[in-house]
């Protein structure tokens, strides 16, 4: 089956249906009807789907949002519409942040309007020309009225753009409250249209989830600036994951950068200042170089998401870090979003995450999830640390 996603991207089902009466598959990320899903169908081990009726409220799917990764509305005709409406209301009322998926009798038109109301692909039927589909996505760039997708209106655009005499720095507070719901995609194109051309950057480890914004950025401006850190301490695995994933991408304008060899040899001569002082380590590795390399940028991209906790977990989209302003475009994005982008793009893997790592830095920093732990809690294990300074409120100047 054609699945079409709300990007205008064609991808295969990944979802398997299941009968009632048939046993569910380990490893397989399956759809049930909904008497089968609340009849307790938690077993399986991979991501669940459930078809839901549009004569059942949505309210009883709530208590069961944490196992759910898709949910499927029926259109079983033109004239019938009720889906529109448990679409609002999974997503504006629920706060539901899994994928909504339309299916039935669904015409190219009615699709940016499906799209509008929270869903994020369709299933298309067998005799439609999913080439139609696609197009109605690329056809409209502007809106109007919000509504439940988060798509930036025209009339925040033009108040963050009102007024040439307010910098950039100014914009950030209403950027931020235009951009609370918007998707990742369009807080990166509204970064793109907001920031001056080449004042922009996306800072990326190539770490365990890194290959999903790099996607992201890829197919809307595949020449921007991506500045990489390489300490001297990485894995060699993540060195030759970034050859790989820019390679696959087709990123135009990646940028490795490192300390200088003087400082290092003043600061760090026989490579071992990651044990006494892992703070100095930091900022003489990543810290300063960064610094250096963001001097001719006035904003920059993060990766980073409120579930990772810690400071992040009060993370806003846009904000001031005293230097720069920073976007986060994945702020609020869930773990079950982030697989689906690499499941959707069939995008690579780091080659340690088989290996238990849950998050990478450096070799002597980094080590493997422990059962029950946060996603990084391996990282400076012992230390009492959870930044390596990159994000910190930057110092004024001497």
């Amino acid at each position: 089956m054609s699945i079409i996603r709300k990007d205008g991207t064609i991808v295969a089902d990944s979802f398997v249906r299941i009968a009632d009466d048939a046993a569910i598959p380990a490893d397989t990320p399956v759809l049930l009807s909904a008497g089968r899903f609340l009849a307790g169908a938690a077993e399986a081990g991979a991501p669940m789907g459930v078809v839901w009726p549009n004569n059942r409220r949505v309210a009883e799917l709530a208590p069961h949002f944490h196992r759910l990764a898709l949910v499927v509305l029926n259109f079983p005709s033109f004239r019938d519409g009720r889906a529109y409406s448990q679409a609002r209301q999974l997503r504006e009322e629920y706060a539901f942040r899994g994928e909504l998926r339309a299916t039935g009798e669904v015409l190219r038109d009615q699709f940016l309007f499906m799209l509008r109301a929270g869903f994020d692909s369709l299933e298309v039927r067998k005799d439609a020309d999913i080439s139609h589909f696609a197009e109605a996505v690329r056809r409209y760039s502007v809106f109007y009225q919000p509504a439940a997708d988060g798509r930036v209106t025209a009339a925040a655009v033009r108040r963050a753009h009102a007024d040439n005499k307010f910098t950039l720095v100014d914009r950030v507070p209403s950027l931020d409250r235009a951009l609370e719901k918007a998707t990742p995609e369009d807080i990166l194109r509204e970064a793109i249209r907001t920031v001056p051309k080449g004042r922009l950057a996306l800072v990326s480890s190539f770490g365990i989830e890194s290959a999903a914004l790099l996607k992201i950025a890829a197919d809307v401006d595949r020449s921007l600036a991506v500045i990489f850190l390489d300490t001297g301490w990485l894995f060699g695995e993540t060195l030759a994951y970034r050859d790989a994933l820019v390679a696959h991408l087709g990123l135009t304008d990646v940028r490795t950068i490192r300390a200088r060899d003087d400082d290092l040899k003043a600061a760090d001569p026989e490579d071992d200042l990651w044990s006494r002082d892992p703070d100095a380590c930091c900022h003489l590795r990543k810290v300063a170089p960064l610094t250096d390399a963001l001097s001719g940028f006035d904003a920059w991209i993060t990766g980073r998401k409120r579930y990772q906790g810690g400071e992040r977990s009060q993370l806003p989209i846009v904000e001031f870090d005293g230097a720069h302003v920073k976007f986060n475009p994945f702020a609020r994005i869930s773990p079950k979003e982030i697989a689906a982008y690499f499941r959707a793009a069939q995008l690579p893997r780091h080659p340690l995450a088989a290996a238990g790592f849950a998050s990478i830095g450096c070799m002597p920093c980094s080590s493997r999830a422990r059962t029950g732990e946060g996603m990084r809690d391996g990282r400076w294990r012992g230390q009492g640390r959870s930044e390596c300074g990159i994000h910190l409120p930057a110092q004024p100047a001497a």
